[in-house]
Formats: structure tokens, sequence, C-alpha cells
């Protein structure tokens, strides 16, 4: 017979701890921002509001963007995901990705 036991309802390190704290995101140009965020921010949240400032700063253009950790991977961040699931921590460095960059030579002009 199972039985829930202590360990099935203690969180995980860190999770019961909502404590703010600062990140840099920064765009592939070295455009920067120091954010703060607390451990149960989604990925999304802080992403749509980086872009928006990024954008309205000229950083930017209009686009679809994701934030990723490169210390931890190339792979964007799942944007549903809050800060503490992927353990990003104080001083971490989260880079904005184009998620459609332009790879079709649109704008090339080739002579023979």
């Amino acid at each position: 017979m199972s039985t829930h036991s202590e360990s099935d309802t203690t969180s995980k390190p860190g999770h019961g701890d909502d404590h703010p704290f600062k990140v840099t995101v920064r765009s592939l140009a070295g455009h920067s921002d120091k954010v703060t965020v607390k451990p149960s921010d989604t990925v999304g949240e802080v992403d749509d509001k980086e872009v928006k400032l990024f954008i309205n700063k000229g950083w930017l253009t209009a686009g679809d963007y994701s934030l990723s950790l490169p210390r931890v991977s190339d792979n964007e961040l799942d944007p549903s995901a809050t800060f503490g699931d992927l353990g990003i921590v104080e001083g971490d460095v989260l880079v904005l990705i184009n998620r459609k960059p332009q790879v079709d030579g649109a704008g090339i002009t080739r002579t023979k």
C-alpha cells in the first residue's frame, strides 16, 4: 500500500524561497539590461517585457525572440517554465535570440 511521505510534499531546494535576484538580458549585438526577477517568474513574462524594451530603445527590430541561457545550452528556454524550475541564478546572463532569423538571402544581390 502506497502512502504519501514527507518527501512527497517537500519542495525542491530554493523553491520555497521567492526572493528577487538580478540577471542580465542581452542581445547578440551586445546591448544589455539588468533585470530583477523572482524564481516564480516565467521566462515568457520576462522575455515579452525585455523584447519590448529592446525594440523601444532601437536595439532590436520587431521579430519573434526567445531567451537562451548559454551556460546551459544554446537552445531557447521554455517560456512557460519559471526561473526557479530552470535553475537560473543571480548573475546569469540570458541572451535574446531570434526564433526566425533571415536565412533566405533576401536583399543580397548576386552578380555573375
